[in-house]
């Protein structure tokens, strides 16, 4: 019988392994911590990155002169992209008019909160006008949903049963 059969498994495996030098010891220490070392720091950086995006994005600055233009021209914005967007067939082709409507005014929301900030009143204009905004988003994608397939199908009835050579028996 032989000594192997005498050991538990993890001694014979340990066994048959050959002892490391110290300098490949010392190697693998000197990776591991260059490893690790990377990994930390590409963490750091990405946390970084992310938290100057979402808490100091720079705000920019107003194109007009006084809160109450610039919420007027949100609004007027939101009118004009809800006309945009009726005329569109299908929801994403509403929803793409409606957005490249806003795009204009509604690209410098924050420098208008922060032309507002003074005003109780105006900040709670602003916040109307947001919910009427995304109201009005949610209203198109509903209309654009529902009504999309009925349009078809009334265009479909003028296009062939009310055209002007319809009521024409072809001889």
């Amino acid at each position: 019988m032989s000594n192997a059969t005498n050991r538990e498994p993890g001694e014979a495996a340990s066994a048959e392994q050959p002892k490391l030098s110290p300098e490949r010891r010392m190697g693998r220490r000197v990776f591991l911590g260059v490893y690790y070392a990377g990994v930390v720091a590409l963490m750091i950086a990405s946390t970084t990155q992310i938290t100057r995006q979402v808490f100091f994005k720079p705000v920019t600055k107003s194109p007009y002169a006084t809160c109450r233009e610039g919420l007027e021209a949100l609004t007027a914005a939101v009118g004009r992209a809800r006309g945009a967007a009726r005329g569109s067939d299908g929801e994403e082709a509403a929803l793409a008019q409606f957005r490249a409507e806003l795009t204009s005014p509604w690209s410098h929301r924050d420098g208008i909160a922060q032309s507002c900030q003074a005003s109780e009143a105006d900040a709670r204009a602003l916040d109307a006008i947001e919910r009427l905004r995304y109201a009005e988003e949610n209203a198109v994608r509903r209309e654009a949903g529902d009504l999309a397939p009925l349009r078809r199908r009334v265009q479909a009835i003028v296009d062939h049963d009310l055209a002007p050579d319809a009521g024409k028996s072809s001889p």
